[in-house]
């Protein structure tokens, strides 16, 4: 007969995460990173070379979002993204500024250990922002690029 009274130890916290809201920690993250750039296509390792040498996201980013996808077209959240297949990093530029329409620029996130379901869930969906970035990436480590 089981102990009806019986109730689970309690669960120890988490440390404070590192990057807003993430589970992971600032070390598990840099060490993603760097198996990121370590395993990734030589194609996406020149494109990422030139992006942080002049900041021009023309060939990491591959896929623009704007303005197809989008639920609000008057100030869309994401402007475009690009997936490596092969270490399974997903990188999302958002728009560049609060008022108007999103202009390229923005800021540049990795998303680390994401499937290609949720890549092609990204290039299907209506709304990136919503419908990704808020419920599908919700776990995922990631980290700020630019």
């Amino acid at each position: 007969m089981p102990n009806r009274g019986w109730k689970p130890p309690p669960v120890k916290p988490l440390p404070e995460p590192a990057l807003g809201g993430n589970r992971y920690s600032k070390r598990q993250v840099d060490r993603l990173q760097a198996y990121d750039e370590r395993d990734m296509r030589p194609k996406t390792r020149a494109a990422l070379e030139e992006f942080r040498a002049t900041g021009k996201t023309d060939k990491l980013l591959t896929f623009h979002t704007w303005p197809n996808h989008t639920i609000n077209r008057n100030r869309p959240r994401t402007v475009s993204a690009g997936y490596d297949s092969k270490s399974h990093t997903l990188r999302v530029e958002f728009r560049n500024g609060e008022d108007g329409r999103g202009k390229p620029g923005g800021p540049v996130y990795e998303y680390y250990r994401v499937s290609p379901n949720t890549w092609k869930n990204v290039r299907r969906t209506g709304s990136e922002g919503r419908n990704i970035i808020d419920k599908a990436l919700q776990g995922h480590p990631y980290r700020r690029i630019r």
